[in-house]
């Protein structure tokens, strides 16, 4: 305890602990941005720390590698070999003493995002923990791994080299997981570094696989770094990188490969809570009261076409922000994870919203836009709204001159079959777009004369 308390005072372990701690917090801010929604959840929140650790590990481990120069720099190895106290318990205090206070303020950043989540009325669970450990783990075996470098090869490029190869391999694996689909491949070697781009969703985690995974790995590193760090001998360095080889074959063969693998719903925070035939996620209850009086009403309005709809739900699918949305005949889904999320929306908005397609969610991908499947949605909401108004969810169709021209055409070839025609043009029209049919032909059903 004493070599420790020493390391604790000469070493760099608490200004590598203070450099976690204000560049992790200042990073998170700049990369915050007023549409983020990790402040609604502690499982986001921890999530969203895995952005600026490209820029944390980076300096961490750049700081450890100068650390580990220590004795080379001071030319005193030559005499601690010959003193009766062996190496190990000497380097061990130090890999202990610097590694444990940078796992310690990165367990302290965790605490402090989750904080902020409970201060400000989220939603916390204990969702975050499989995220936390990850992390931690990967904090203090990259500071070990850092002065395991700068020991066996002290030359004044170390650590530059250590801090660019570092930030180079952290964005590079923020590359490649970069996909756009739910089939979309992620090397798993880009999951085995504690950087992941957070999601656009409070309601997605990572699975267990990927938790696992980089544990097994984090852990293996750890143990190599330390037997590297304490050899003597080039025999023993060759025998310490086992542990990484063998955690690194076993954390590749659990690790997923589809994005809709690496990150799933998140179980606690999506679980569903309901008034009547209205049922929303546990972390957006507060909005629940508001969508189960607009629920209702836009229920009751749906129940005039043949086998309406009986419930309303919000979509919490891992994939809603990249997949075509839920649909179902007995259910209206709402769309809370892409902007604008319904249920932020006014009471009006949402009402528009939940009758746009009689009920029906797109078939278009996120971020596509088919015009007719608009004039389709426009139509239908207009229908059991008595006229048109604007969609939120579109407003860029509404305001424009051509598209609203367009717009207005098709509502008055609608508006002059009766109202009986009317109802079965709009039931038909709903049955298709269960169907995801061709939405020009949806939109005929609609306008055509008889």
């Amino acid at each position: 305890m004493r070599g420790l308390r020493i390391e604790l005072r000469r070493s760099s372990a608490l200004w590598a602990g203070l450099l976690v701690v204000v560049s992790g917090t200042a990073m998170l801010l700049l990369l915050t941005t007023e549409t983020a929604k990790w402040p609604g959840n502690s499982t986001s929140a921890v999530l969203a720390l895995r952005e600026p650790l490209a820029y944390v590990w980076a300096l961490v481990v750049g700081l450890a590698v100068l650390q580990g120069m220590r004795d080379s720099r001071a030319g005193v190895g030559e005499l601690f070999a010959t003193t009766s106290r062996p190496g190990w318990v000497r380097l061990g205090a130090l890999a202990s003493a610097v590694a444990g206070v940078v796992a310690a303020a990165t367990l302290l950043l965790c605490l402090g995002v989750i904080g902020r989540v409970a201060v400000g009325g989220g939603f916390v669970s204990a969702g975050f923990v499989p995220l936390v450990l990850p992390v931690v783990l990967a904090a203090a075996g990259s500071v070990v791994l850092g002065l395991a470098v700068g020991r066996l090869l002290p030359h004044p490029l170390a650590v530059p080299v250590a801090l660019v190869a570092t930030f180079t391999v952290a964005t590079m694996a923020a590359q490649a997981q970069d996909v756009r689909s739910p089939d979309g491949v992620i090397p798993p070697l880009a999951l085995l570094v504690p950087v992941l781009a957070p999601p656009s969703s409070d309601l997605v985690t990572t699975s267990t696989s990927v938790d696992v995974g980089q544990i097994v790995w984090f852990v293996g590193l750890g143990v190599t770094a330390l037997l590297l760090l304490v050899s003597r001998s080039w025999r023993g360095r060759l025998v310490a990188l086992v542990p990484a080889g063998l955690a690194l074959a076993l954390a590749v063969s659990i690790l997923p490969a589809r994005l809709s693998d690496v990150l799933v719903t998140d179980s606690i925070a999506g679980r569903m809570v309901c008034d009547g035939p209205v049922c929303v996620s546990r972390v957006h209850q507060a909005s629940l009261p508001a969508a189960a009086e607009v629920g209702r009403d836009v229920l009751k309005k749906l129940s005039v076409l043949p086998h309406p709809p009986t419930g309303v739900r919000e979509d919490t699918s891992a994939m809603a922000h990249f997949a075509v949305p839920l649909r179902s005949s007995d259910i209206v889904y709402l769309n809370s994870q892409l902007p604008p999320s319904a249920l932020t929306m006014s009471p009006g908005q949402l009402r528009l919203e939940m009758l746009a397609g009689a009920g029906v969610s797109p078939c278009t991908t996120p971020n596509t836009l088919n015009s007719r499947e608009v004039v389709v949605r426009y139509l239908t909401a207009g229908y059991f709204n008595g006229e048109l108004a604007e969609l939120a969810s579109e407003p860029h169709f509404w305001n424009s001159s051509h598209m609203r021209s367009a717009l207005d055409e098709a509502w008055r070839a609608f508006r002059s079959q009766p109202p009986a025609e009317q109802l079965k043009r709009v039931a038909k029209a709903r049955e298709m777009l269960l169907t995801c049919q061709d939405a020009e032909q949806i939109r005929d059903v609609l306008v055509a004369a008889r």
